[in-house]
């Protein structure tokens, strides 16, 4: 058994990027570049204005003689001399001669004149030329994660294609005799499948699909659903049978096709009997069967490795540091993942922390980490806090 620092660095150092595709930028969203982009153009690609007002080319009088009109997107070429103005709109291109925008709020117009009642200074309200990017500069690093201000500024640079590390291929196994689908016939005995339904919803809200498959508690079947899985699927996660019961069969299933063991059991609560492997490539997760603890560890690990495995490797959750509105005291050895209700600066530890409830997981917007090490927090104390996507 391993501790949790232990455990993270280890699927940190084994996680490998996939294969690089090239796709269109309306499909890239939540990807991560595979290379650098160098801008195409400067950016703006003239001098803008900055918003409705007054281009002029400024002289020592306040009056100003009024030549025209620039919209945004005009083509119309002006040649300002001294004293001249023209009538100009945010995104309009300045023209030639004209030295600042003046805003229309401090201008009086008199039917082809103006006049300005404040003093202005030289390039006022203009937008030069590459202010956010010259032509040829380093627009994005490799490895940047898209999100949707990337998609939009690889629009505005004129891209339509990206270098991007392919999404992993993923597949969901559920194994158990007591599982039952939701909709049917609950007998004595069995219970609702919930885990591929919740894993299934943790990874789009994070931006990634899944295949799901059930699987009853046989060696055989066990075993040829995992092969067939692993041989369509870039990572692979299962929940249920990884314990050392007469019918929990993954363990020994996944070293017959010879997954490589790269650990098994973490010093944690919940989720201790966790268990990660690689094969070639692939990355396979065997999470508990109880829900809240799948889950605590598909957030922990599994979203981590993931993103890795996408040139991501800050995908995981975000950590900050909050103040524990509660007194909180555990046995040394483990770490311990709360539930938590975070608020402002404070968090609360929710109560039905089981492992078997999912009930505090509606509730929760973070998870409160109780390293191993420590065994007593007192209200008003620091933590360490995960934040939950949403």
């Amino acid at each position: 058994m391993i501790s949790v620092k232990d455990a993270i660095e280890k699927i940190k150092n084994t996680t490998e990027k996939g294969s690089v595709c090239r796709i269109n930028i309306n499909e890239a969203l939540n990807h991560t570049l595979a290379k650098e982009i160098l801008s195409p153009i400067s950016m703006p690609p003239f001098n803008q204005s900055a918003m409705d007002g007054y281009a002029i080319h400024i002289h020592k009088d306040p009056t100003y003689a009024l030549i025209g009109e620039i919209k945004a997107g005009d083509t119309s070429k002006f040649d300002l001399q001294p004293g001249q103005a023209i009538r100009i709109f945010t995104g309009g291109a300045v023209p030639n001669g004209a030295n600042a925008v003046v805003k229309q709020e401090i201008v009086i117009r008199k039917d082809n004149t103006i006049s300005i009642s404040e003093p202005i200074k030289i390039d006022a309200n203009i937008r030069p030329i590459g202010e956010q990017v010259q032509q040829n500069d380093l627009a994005f690093k490799k490895g940047t994660f898209l999100n949707a201000g990337a998609i939009g500024y690889l629009a505005t640079l004129g891209l339509t294609e990206v270098e991007v590390y392919k999404k992993p291929r993923i597949t969901i196994i559920a194994t158990g005799n007591e599982l039952t689908k939701p909709g049917q016939k609950l007998d004595l005995g069995k219970i609702y499948e919930s885990n591929t339904f919740m894993l299934q919803a943790a990874l789009k809200s994070t931006g990634f699909e899944a295949n799901i498959l059930t699987v009853e508690d046989d060696y055989d079947a066990t075993r040829n659903t995992i092969q067939n899985a692993l041989n369509k699927s870039d990572a692979l996660i299962l929940t249920g049978g990884i314990s050392v019961g007469d019918y929990d069969f993954v363990s020994d299933a996944l070293n017959e096709i010879g997954v490589q063991n790269i650990f098994y059991k973490v010093k944690q609560k919940p989720g201790k009997p966790l268990y990660y492997g690689k094969l070639n490539k692939k990355a396979i997760f065997a999470l508990p069967g109880n829900p809240a603890a799948a889950l605590s560890c598909f957030y922990i690990y599994v979203l981590s490795a993931l993103n890795g495995m996408m040139g991501n490797e800050n995908g995981g959750l975000k950590s900050i540091q909050l103040s524990l509105k509660s007194t909180y005291k555990k046995s040394p050895n483990l770490t311990h993942f709360l539930k938590g209700k975070m608020e402002g600066n404070e968090v609360e530890i929710l109560p039905a922390q089981s492992s078997a409830m999912l009930s505090s997981f509606v509730r929760a917007n973070c998870i409160v980490v109780a390293e191993e090490e420590k065994e007593e927090w007192n209200m008003g104390d620091t933590v360490n806090t995960l934040i939950l996507p949403q």
